[in-house]
């Protein structure tokens, strides 16, 4: 009888333990930010979503490299950042329009990830998943 208790016991408790370690897998919470930033992001298949909270692996900048150089651009000063879609090892190189009117070009980790509220919920999407990204000033 005892036996039978304590089988019951591990089962239950397995079913709990286990079941607990599922998620959604969804983003149900945006990363903190300082200012908001609203923009139009462009996927690869053209489809585009409007945001605002728009962060940056949750930050307020983009970073990347410039040769050997590791760079930051705040988002202050970037009007529009468009990926070129050349790849090198695990970076995609984008061309960052700034405010002023200059351009620069920077290579970017492919995995990197962006995060924003739209109308119809929150949003994330990786840079290799992205063609543009306009701020809306």
């Amino acid at each position: 009888m005892l036996q039978r208790v304590f089988s019951v016991i591990v089962i239950l408790t397995a079913f709990i333990l286990l079941t607990a370690m599922g998620g959604t897998g969804g983003l149900e919470q945006l990363p903190r930010v300082d200012k908001n930033y609203f923009v139009i992001i462009t996927d690869v298949s053209g489809t585009k979503i409007e945001g605002e909270k728009f962060s940056w692996e949750g930050r307020i900048y983009f970073a990347g490299n410039m040769g050997m150089a590791q760079v930051t651009i705040p988002f202050d000063k970037v009007k529009e950042l468009m990926t070129t879609g050349e790849r090198r090892d695990r970076f995609v190189r984008v061309t960052v329009r700034l405010v002023d009117g200059s351009e620069t070009n920077f290579d970017i980790d492919a995995k990197s990830r962006c995060y924003g509220a739209a109308k119809f919920g929150n949003f994330i999407l990786q840079l290799e998943e992205i063609k543009t990204i306009a701020f809306k000033r």
